[in-house]
């Protein structure tokens, strides 16, 4: 069965609630990046951030086995959030430690 690499991005609020959901319905290390993002969709922004143009976000990201994903996917859905929370899953060829 193939890994996933699994990112979530989140409004920076809801970033500590969810990645704990994520790190218990995974059972893996969440990592969390903090970024900017430009764009033209405003959906998912709020009033100050439509003003600057400029969405504030977190992304966070575990990797986890093909067959957990639904599950760790549920469990954001269930995770209390104020923001939509928007998500991808990328298969990896291959992964590892080096020490």
């Amino acid at each position: 069965m193939a890994d996933l690499l699994l990112t979530f991005h989140c409004a920076r609020g809801d970033a500590e609630g969810l990645a704990l959901a994520l790190r218990d319905a995974a059972a893996a290390p969440v990592h969390r990046t903090d970024e900017m993002v430009l764009g033209h969709d405003y959906a998912d922004a709020g009033t100050g951030e439509q003003v600057e143009g400029l969405l504030r976000r977190a992304a966070l990201s575990l990797i986890v086995a093909q067959d957990r994903c639904a599950a760790v996917v549920d469990a954001a859905r269930a995770a209390r959030c104020r923001a939509p929370v928007r998500w991808h899953a990328v298969p990896l060829h291959s992964h590892g430690r080096i020490a």
